[in-house]
């Protein structure tokens, strides 16, 4: 087996939805109301089965428990959670284009990460925010700091 290979292997069983809304609340130690409202802030987008049950994959319990600390170590609010996140430099990592750039609110200024923007440029609405490169990679980051310096940005 070659070493993508693996590493893609690895990845779909880290994105596999497995564990119900009360097991991962008892996981990371937070009540079931409590991911409910990371889910409307926008912070994490569990699978939802036919039946509009949420199931979490075990890197959507790494973004948890990352939020978990930003806002118990850190002393971040959604707010600042967000606006921490917005920083990411989303037009590089997916490559964007000048003229893509021109009409992206997300270059232009925004407090809020990409994925939570409304009026997507085209380029963006077609993708699934819970499949972005930019959602999946940052908010598996718990280091700012370390993410934009491994982007190329100085901090």
């Amino acid at each position: 087996m070659s070493d993508t290979s693996e590493i893609v292997e690895i990845l779909t069983e880290n994105d596999r939805p497995q564990f119900s809304i009360g097991v991962v609340a008892e996981m990371i130690g937070v009540s079931v109301h409590a991911l409910r409202t990371y889910e409307t802030a926008g912070l994490v987008y569990p699978f939802r089965t036919n039946s509009t049950r949420r199931m979490y994959s075990e890197n959507d319990i790494s973004r948890l428990r990352n939020i978990r600390i930003m806002i118990e170590d850190r002393g971040l609010n959604f707010a600042g959670i967000k606006a921490l996140m917005s920083l990411a430099p989303c037009w590089d990592i997916k490559n964007c284009t000048a003229s893509e750039r021109a009409i992206c609110p997300a270059f232009k200024d925004t407090v809020e990460p990409c994925w939570l923007i409304e009026n997507k440029p085209h380029f963006c609405s077609e993708e699934e925010c819970k499949e972005c490169q930019v959602y999946k990679e940052l908010t598996l980051s718990s280091n700012m700091k370390q993410y934009l310096q491994s982007h190329g940005k100085t901090v």
